[in-house]
């Protein structure tokens, strides 16, 4: 049986810049999709990561690779055709094992076939201490998230970037206008500019976990999984990204993989974009 192997690298094991683990996950969909039914098994090697000790992992999907093959994975982070000729390519050969890295994958897909869904879902499988201090920080069991993507740049601890006063603005009234009058439970906020997530949780009475978020999967990983448990839980997910023009693979496809129903704006023009669990979209 061939696998191919989706991999988080060491953290200087690079060519290009790696991707979030929300970009990961949207990789690892597009993967499982591209070689079921093909005779090729998925599998998916965190073991370089710190974010490996934070998740249950089961054997079915998870693998445990040699460093030296994993640092010399395969990255496929734009072009779609490369990535299927080197599957096919694959197939064909003698080869039994294909490690990879790849973000490719429909940002703005709708929804995900069950086999993807309940494969992936194997990601979010959490140690109970991850689920521990996410319920104790939270204190609810019913909630929404609203997340602030304001730019890569805000994840370093050291950054002095501003969010810029028009851009504030703009997430000012988007929230007037979408969140707080949709919202049917307390919404946790949560974003990548910690002073912008203060500054909205004092303004608006909204829940926020005391950390600095990330996205990677190196250094300060904790965050990183005790944000997508409480995506995993949430009731309702809105995002806003400020700074691009693609929902978030940390979000959004959090939100398709759990069916949970989502709002999404995205910069210059910032329309709403409701997703509902059913998969239609719906805009305004």
């Amino acid at each position: 049986m061939k696998r191919v192997i989706q991999v988080y690298k060491g953290p200087q094991q690079w060519v290009n810049s790696p991707p979030g683990l929300g970009d990961f996950i949207r990789g690892a969909c597009h993967l499982f999709e591209k070689v079921q039914n093909s005779g090729i098994e998925l599998f998916i090697d965190v073991s370089q990561t710190e974010f490996a000790d934070l998740i249950e992992q089961d054997p079915s999907i998870f693998h445990v690779g040699e460093e030296s093959r994993i640092a010399c994975a395969e990255e496929f982070f734009e072009d779609h055709t490369v990535l299927q000729n080197r599957l096919v390519s694959f197939q064909n050969s003698n080869e039994t094992e294909l490690y990879v890295c790849t973000n490719l994958g429909n940002w703005n897909r709708l929804t995900l076939p069950e086999s993807t869904r309940k494969f992936i879902q194997k990601v979010y499988l959490f140690t109970d201490d991850v689920e521990r201090m996410m319920t104790q920080s939270l204190q609810k069991t019913d909630y929404e998230v609203l997340s602030l993507r304001c730019g890569d740049h805000f994840y370093t601890e050291t950054t002095t970037s501003k969010v810029r006063n028009d851009i504030i603005k703009v997430i000012y009234s988007t929230i007037e206008q979408h969140v707080l009058p949709h919202a049917k439970f307390p919404v946790v906020v949560t974003s990548d500019c910690y002073e912008l997530k203060c500054e909205i949780a004092k303004r608006y009475g909204m829940l926020m976990l005391p950390h600095q978020s990330q996205h990677g999967a190196f250094g300060n990983v904790l965050p990183v999984a005790i944000d997508m448990c409480m995506l995993k839980n949430s009731r309702f997910n809105y995002h806003i990204n400020s700074w691009a023009t693609w929902w978030s693979g940390f979000s959004h496809y959090t939100s398709i993989i759990f069916n949970i129903p989502s709002m999404n704006f995205r910069a210059p023009h910032f329309t709403r974009e409701e997703v509902t669990a059913e998969g239609l979209l719906i805009t305004s």
